[in-house]
């Protein structure tokens, strides 16, 4: 009810109304609002809209309402990113035809544009909602622990992934609760990769509507231009045998003052997410930029919050992140080729990448169980740095095959006929002259995979120390993250604590950052050097 009035509206305003150069500067902004890890948003919600709400509408510490906000916010970009890929996909003809035949701009997005790009907003809404189900951590912080069936929402409450961190930490026994932990995320599951499907099918709908059938694409254009005659048919309210054609109707005027109010509130609908985003950051930095020295970032963490610091959970970080791209990368880059490249086209191939594609949207602490399961029981890794790392790989391996995939598909395809038909077999064809044109996508997906592996708290909360005094030395250590020590040191009750949390938060998005920026650049640098 927040997010997909306010998603679609700004989607709209990038889409169609924006200037090129605003866009350039909107677009990565919400980019970045995307990126942000929950468990900096599950600081946000606890320690900002939480006492906020018992103040305005006198909620409990822990309510539905600040979950809802901070979850709103956090699916936003999701749905603005994919919506505005969908409306600027609507055919260049129909929007000029539209206006060519009298409509505002406001009238051509609104009753053509929005209406041809209905599937794509469809599938944003869908793959939004998922994200919002499989949300743990921001949720798990800000609406509590309380199993209670109300509506009310200044009450707590308690969700499936609550439920499941719960187990994680230790906060339910073991016996029976503790083993239903596994038959809610099986639950989980099924519900979101549903809706996965559901949101593939309706995004695979619309790109491939009336593929190659200009005639289809003529008879579309064709209906919906006449029911925007017959609506304006049907508004027009002025005398058709007026002397003098250029002299504005009221009606006119009415229409033109409609498309700047309009026009106004679709612009503040995208500044809405903007000002969270500013509110947060600044809320972090006051919070957390005092704390920052070198003491604080080579210190051990400790009971004591004058004397705590983040040095070995900064290298549980690094270690955590190099094992998981020594698994993953490989693995995912591999595979990647072999489908899209080497694998004969047929029913497995097509089941295999589009199983890939919905396991990229599975809620993250369902891989966390699964590692939990695998390699920390059954092969007996314990909780050590291993089982996190190969927790993390099989998390970020679909979304590292996805990326490699599209990245090869950008390459044409007359590099490979050139090669086959010089006498190169298709395995030379790729590795010669498709994988080294390829790099600049897959060096950018594999970077993208390490700021969300970097910034992940569920999966790992499974397997991680509750507390660590040394950095790990070995693979079957303990470890600690960046992630796990946010979350843990603002659930304490101490404020002081909270200082370091935010602390740590700025360190976090400051690796954050550094990788996006790296991503960037290596995606302007490719796309300036490309000769295709």
């Amino acid at each position: 009810m927040i997010s997909i009035p306010l998603g679609v509206a700004a989607a709209l305003h990038l889409g169609e109304f924006a200037s090129p150069k605003s866009r350039r500067f909107l677009k990565p902004i919400v980019e970045v609002l995307s990126g942000i890890p929950s468990v900096v948003h599950g600081f946000f919600a606890l320690l900002v809209i939480s006492p906020f709400m018992q103040r305005t509408i006198d909620a409990t510490y822990f309510n539905a309402a600040s979950a809802i906000i901070v979850v709103a916010a956090m699916i936003l970009p999701i749905i603005v990113s994919i919506s505005d890929d969908a409306i600027r996909a609507v055919p260049r003809e129909i929007k000029e035809a539209a206006l060519g035949l009298g409509a505002t701009r406001w009238e051509m997005a609104t009753k053509v544009v929005l209406p041809s790009a209905r599937s794509g907003i469809v599938a944003a809404v869908l793959l939004a909602l998922a994200r919002a189900v499989g949300e743990t951590m921001a949720v798990t912080m800000a609406a509590g622990s309380v199993a209670a069936l109300h509506f009310d929402p200044r009450l707590e409450v308690q969700t499936l992934t609550a439920y499941i961190a719960q187990v994680a930490t230790g906060d339910i026994p073991p016996g029976p609760a503790t083993d239903a932990g596994f038959a809610v995320g099986s639950a989980l599951f099924v519900l979101t990769y549903s809706v996965n499907i559901l949101a593939i099918g309706a995004t695979r709908k619309r790109l491939g509507a009336n593929k190659g059938k200009m005639s289809s694409l003529f008879f579309e254009i064709k209906a919906k231009l006449s029911m925007l005659l017959e609506k304006l048919r049907g508004e027009v309210k002025y005398n058709l045998t007026q002397s003098n054609p250029f002299i504005p109707t009221k009606y006119d005027l009415f229409r033109r003052r409609k498309e700047k109010v309009s026009r106004f509130f679709v612009a503040s609908s995208l500044f809405v997410g903007l000002a969270f985003l500013l509110i947060l950051l600044q809320t972090i930095l006051e919070t957390g930029l005092a704390g920052i020295d070198l003491q604080f970032l080579t210190n051990f963490p400790s009971y004591r919050a004058d004397q705590a610091g983040i040095g070995p959970t900064i290298l549980g970080s690094l270690w955590l992140i190099a094992l998981t791209m020594l698994f993953a990368l490989p693995a995912g880059v591999g595979a990647a080729v072999y489908l899209t490249e080497l694998a004969p086209e047929g029913i497995l191939n097509q089941f295999l990448r589009r199983t890939i594609q919905n396991l990229a949207a599975v809620p993250s602490i369902i891989f966390g169980l699964v590692g939990l399961y695998i390699f920390s029981r059954m092969f007996g890794f314990g909780l050590s740095l291993l089982t996190g790392s190969l927790t993390l790989a099989m998390m970020v391996l679909p979304m590292i095959v996805v990326t490699t995939e599209q990245a090869l598909l950008a390459v044409p395809k007359s590099f490979r006929d050139a090669a086959l038909g010089v006498g190169a077999t298709r395995w030379q064809a790729v590795r010669h002259h498709v994988l080294p044109n390829a790099v600049p996508g897959i060096a950018t997906g594999a970077i993208l995979s390490v700021a969300r592996a970097l910034g992940e708290t569920a999966p790992i909360l499974f397997v991680a120390s509750l507390f660590s005094k040394t950095a790990p030395t070995g693979i079957m250590d303990g470890f600690l993250a960046l992630p796990i020590q946010i979350f843990f040191w603002t659930r304490h009750p101490k404020e002081a604590f909270h200082d370091l949390a935010a602390s740590t938060i700025l360190v976090l998005l400051m690796l954050l950052l550094i990788l996006n920026f790296i991503a960037i650049f290596i995606r302007n640098r490719a796309e300036a050097r490309r000769s295709w």
